[in-house]
């Protein structure tokens, strides 16, 4: 099993300050964490060179978006080759629908988080892009019925 980073104290501090809120300025940062601005600056530079920190991103309001279905989706498939492997997850990865996609060990290949309207437009991707893939052997859909936990937060 891989050893966790060394990372110290204050990089710990500056990476969940940043989970919690990625607008931070600098200045903000360094005083939230109790270092210098310019000490902060160079362990968040070293952080991003360092590849802990992947993106900025806002997280949007589905539902006020007019996205209020997530879907979890267990799929399995028919054939196991580099080749069908590769189709399906292209395919998967040019759907702006599915936000998460999992390669699984158990009694699916994959797992798929997909946000849509509603039924209809489930419907509709299940049709152009999975339907449509020889690979796809079985595909068993499960609707949320309300969101409990939703964190991009890692436990730090």
């Amino acid at each position: 099993m891989p050893q966790p980073p060394e990372l110290d104290h204050f990089e710990r501090a500056i990476l969940a300050a940043l989970q919690r809120d990625a607008r931070l300025s600098v200045q903000e940062l360094a005083e939230a964490v109790g270092l210098s601005t310019s000490s902060t600056w160079r362990r968040l530079k070293a952080l991003q060179e360092g590849g802990y920190i992947l993106d900025h991103v806002a997280r949007l309001d589905a539902a006020r978006l007019g996205l209020g279905q997530t879907v979890f989706a267990h799929v399995t498939l028919a054939k196991h080759n580099r080749e069908a492997l590769e189709a399906f997850e292209r395919a998967i990865r040019e759907r702006p629908e599915v936000l998460q996609c999992f390669s699984m060990t158990g009694s699916a290949d994959y797992i798929l988080r997909a946000v849509v309207r509603d039924a209809a437009h489930y419907e509709r991707f299940l049709q152009e892009v999975v339907f449509v893939n020889p690979a796809v052997q079985n595909i068993a859909s499960h609707f949320a019925l309300r969101e409990i936990k939703n964190s991009t937060a890692l436990p730090l």
